[in-house]
């Protein structure tokens, strides 16, 4: 299985994986045991949205082993609704409905819109201030001023340091590259900036959302692996998560990544492909 690091995708419910990730026939309800056969992380973008109910939490650990992480996002009542003020009750209500996952959560990260610039830093550092201990943290920029070399990306990532908090590398290099026009919105929808390959804390955490043909983003993916095996071989523990345009192809994209780690750092070996051969040339 996966060693050094952990691999994983946006979910794990989509039904287009059926009869590729999953084998035909396998039910919904049993698509996360099937997942977490494989990866050893998700990508938790549901709780962005509406949180789960506490009988469906119980329902994700029983079905996974201890080993596995749950990269949850904070919801966007705190991040963008309320911007990190004032969001004290939805904070424990957050906790409380992730809790039950105990050793299965993983890094909670905090996705920040474009909007949230220097002028909120204060806010950002009085909210990792409050966030309970025991658990990893990262945050997510997007505001282009953060990427810009200049005193505020210092100001941002001395802060994170302090905090031993993680940041959250987003690299849409391989999508923006597309002129496709069926995913015009996907391109829409992710910000292009520019990449800074640093670790604030012990879990850089990488989201990657390549071209649709995984070839054409090979100048870009590419460079991952030596960063990554260079983060292990100084004892962190990164996450890298890879996308599809429209996730579709995202199990196959992280086969293939996985194999161009595996060639250069002891990560282990991910299970026979279990569905159809579509891409297994890839590998």
């Amino acid at each position: 299985m996966i060693e050094g690091y952990y691999l994983g995708c946006p979910g794990w419910g989509i039904k287009s994986w059926l009869g590729r990730l999953f084998p035909s026939g396998t039910k919904d309800r049993d698509f996360l045991a099937r997942y977490a056969e494989v990866f050893n992380t998700v990508e938790g973008n549901t709780t962005f949205y509406a949180l789960p109910q506490p009988e469906t939490v119980l329902r994700w650990r029983d079905q996974t082993p201890s080993t596995f992480r749950f990269c949850f996002k904070f919801p966007r009542t705190i991040s963008h609704d309320k911007g990190l003020v004032g969001a004290e009750g939805e904070v424990r209500e957050f906790f409380t409905r992730i809790e039950p996952l105990g050793e299965r959560l993983g890094t909670l990260f905090v996705q920040l819109p474009a909007s949230f610039g220097p002028a909120q830093l204060d806010r950002l550092r009085a909210f990792l201030v409050g966030l309970p201990r025991g658990f990893t943290y990262a945050v997510e920029l997007r505001a282009p001023v953060f990427f810009a070399s200049g005193p505020e990306e210092d100001e941002v990532v001395d802060m994170l340091r302090e905090r031993r908090v993680d940041l959250v590398i987003m690299d849409t290099r391989g999508i923006h590259a597309s002129h496709s026009l069926e995913h015009a919105e996907t391109r829409a929808r992710k910000p292009l900036l520019p990449i800074v390959m640093r670790a604030t804390a012990e879990q850089p955490l990488v989201r990657c959302v390549p071209h649709e043909s995984f070839d054409e983003s090979l100048r870009f993916t590419e460079v991952w692996p030596a960063q990554l095996a260079k983060w292990i071989a100084e004892g962190k523990r990164p996450y890298f998560f890879m996308h599809a345009p429209d996730d579709t192809f995202a199990p196959e994209n992280a086969y293939r990544f996985h194999a161009m780690l595996r060639r250069i750092a002891p990560v282990g070996e991910l299970p026979p492909w279990p569905g159809a051969p579509r891409q297994l040339g890839l590998l």
